[in-house]
């Protein structure tokens, strides 16, 4: 294949979410030429998932509140953070939620203090919402940066590595023609890989891209078993946020018989109502808590069953009579989307939703690749096994100001390393590995359909090794009968060969990483191994040794 332009530019941003937004604004600020690669439009992924009413930010109060703060990451996160990016994140919230008004977003303080998912106690909450007029917003302000460019419906597919560090990328356009990127840095903000799965609440382009670009560049991964998953609503409208505290009000969860889903699994002690109003308290699955069962219950059943039509939920009337603004915003949202919750019928179901872990960082987001940052969902941030509700936007503001300031004083460090085309093009030829018959387009549509359903039934709520281990060769048998290379070769399906190679990897390597942890802790759970055990409090490491050959390793860093 032949390769015919080439752009150069300072710094190449990868990703539109708040994280890359914010990167890239502060890189303009400080006058650097910056390139920002979007598979979508401006402001997209799943920081402006549409069906969704807002997003929140966790801040520190005050001073007393720092160590408090800390205290409920540290509960969340069961021994799987990394006390550093909590302890930066702590101090430096409350300065960056003020800046959220320079890069476009509409964000509001709610009235009081809140306890926020997963957090023991409450403190400021500010709503981010208005996904329009934000966008909006970004492409007026960006519009005001000369040397600030955004190629949307483009996709990064390789970083280019001389002299030991990143020197540039290589991209698929609109058009889906190759072109070379040559920069002093490139900053990752792609997010995270919800879209692997069949039930999702992401947005199509939050597909695991970034990670598998930072693997192949020598990054290393943590954390990538612990995957939120929340219940969304699958009935009367798809796909869309469940507001997990309106379970206050919810007299049952219940089958198409009309059966209690949860009377039959729940242990001894444990009656419905006080299950359901702890399960009111956080979004994503723990195992941490009694309110495990209520996801339990729901992912075993349609295991049992495959049916996938969700569990109605039966609401108390009271719940249209609490007119605190949490409850209000929520429901005044899927009204206006064509839902009530007393009057619809509503079923639910786990959802994947976000990824805890994800690129190892330092405080400055950087990946230990000279050159190459990752920050946002796509790094393994201040989470750890659970994640406290509104530290992910937070965490956006707070490493994006940190990495642009980094990345500013290493690129005043280095030269332009000038790409030459038999380089780039040597490098597009060893994408793929395999070469031989052509694979046609259905096959591969195929494939990443039966990657997400695998994942789906294999790596959802409820794990075990014997859907593991089945799931991983099922993922072998696929990746056997593809030949990517070939179909790559076809400019219309560049971005489909694309997108099932990172999908093969990517599955393979998460089915692993909850194989490897045989325990359940936070938001992974065994249903072979029920019980948190302390030889496993420690971090699973994953590198590629050698191209398709990856390590797992739990160490104590």
């Amino acid at each position: 294949m032949r390769i015919n332009q080439k752009i150069k530019t300072d710094v190449l941003v990868v990703g539109s979410g708040l994280a890359g937004i914010k990167v890239a604004k502060e890189l303009a600020d400080q006058g650097h030429e910056v390139l920002m690669a979007t598979k979508m439009k401006l402001a997209s992924g799943s920081s402006f998932y549409p069906l969704k009413a807002s997003l929140g930010t966790q801040v520190t109060k005050d001073g007393s509140d720092k160590p408090v703060f800390m205290a409920d990451i540290e509960t969340a996160s069961r021994g799987m953070h990394r006390q550093d990016l909590a302890e930066i994140y702590v101090e430096e919230i409350a300065e960056r939620v003020q800046e959220y008004g320079d890069i476009g977003v509409i964000s509001k303080k709610l009235e009081g203090e809140r306890k926020a998912c997963f957090a023991e106690h409450p403190r400021d909450i500010y709503l981010l919402s208005n996904w329009d007029g934000i966008r909006e917003n970004v492409t007026e302000i960006f519009g005001g940066y000369e040397k600030l460019n955004v190629m949307e419906r483009t996709i990064v597919i390789s970083l280019i590595q001389q002299e030991e560090r990143v020197v540039g990328a290589l991209l698929l356009d609109r058009d889906n023609e190759v072109i070379v990127v040559e920069c002093k840095a490139v900053v990752l903000a792609t997010g995270g890989f919800g879209s692997l799965y069949k039930h999702n609440l992401n947005p199509n382009d939050v597909d695991g891209s970034g990670h598998v670009l930072a693997l192949e560049a020598g990054a290393g991964l943590v954390n990538m078993e612990f995957i939120q998953f929340i219940p969304g609503i699958t009935t009367p409208r798809y796909k869309t946020l469940f507001g997990e505290h309106t379970l206050m009000y919810c007299r049952d969860i219940v089958k198409d018989s009309g059966e209690s889903l949860l009377d039959p699994v729940l242990p001894e002690g444990l009656s419905r109502k006080e299950c359901l109003e702890i399960r009111s308290g956080h979004g994503p699955f723990t195992d941490s808590l009694e309110s495990k069962w209520v996801d339990i219950a729901m992912m075993k059943e349609i295991i049992r069953t495959r049916s996938e039509q969700g569990f109605e939920l039966l609401y108390d009337p009271e719940l249209y009579e609490n007119d605190e603004e949490f409850y209000t915003v929520y429901l005044n949202w899927l009204e206006q989307n064509g839902i009530h919750l007393v009057e619809d019928e509503v079923r639910i179901a786990p959802f994947a939703h976000a990824s805890n872990g994800g690129v190892y960082i330092d405080p400055y987001g950087r990946s230990g690749v000279p050159g190459l940052y990752a920050i946002g969902e796509l790094s393994c941030n201040i989470e750890g096994a659970n994640r406290l509700g509104g530290n992910s936007t937070g965490a956006c503001m707070v490493f994006g100001k940190r990495a642009a300031a980094d990345c500013s004083r290493y690129m005043q460090e280095v030269e332009p390393y000038e790409i030459g085309l038999e380089i780039a093009e040597l490098q597009l030829d060893r994408l793929f590995n395999k070469k031989g018959n052509c694979t046609h387009a259905e096959a591969v549509h195929e494939a990443v359909d039966k990657v997400r359903e695998i994942l789906w039934y294999a790596g959802n709520v409820v794990r075990s090794e014997q859907q593991l281990l089945a799931a991983i060769e099922e993922i072998n048998t696929l990746e056997n009968g593809l030949d990517l290379a070939c179909f790559f070769k076809q400019q219309a399906t560049r971005k489909l060969a694309i997108k099932a190679k990172n999908f093969l990897k990517l599955s393979q390597l998460l089915l692993q990483a909850m194989l490897e942890r045989k325990e359940s802790r936070g938001a992974h759970y065994r249903e072979d191994h029920p019980q948190e055990k302390p030889e496993f409090a420690k971090r699973l490491f994953i590198k590629e040794t050698k191209p398709g050959t990856l390590s797992f390793e739990f160490l104590n860093q």
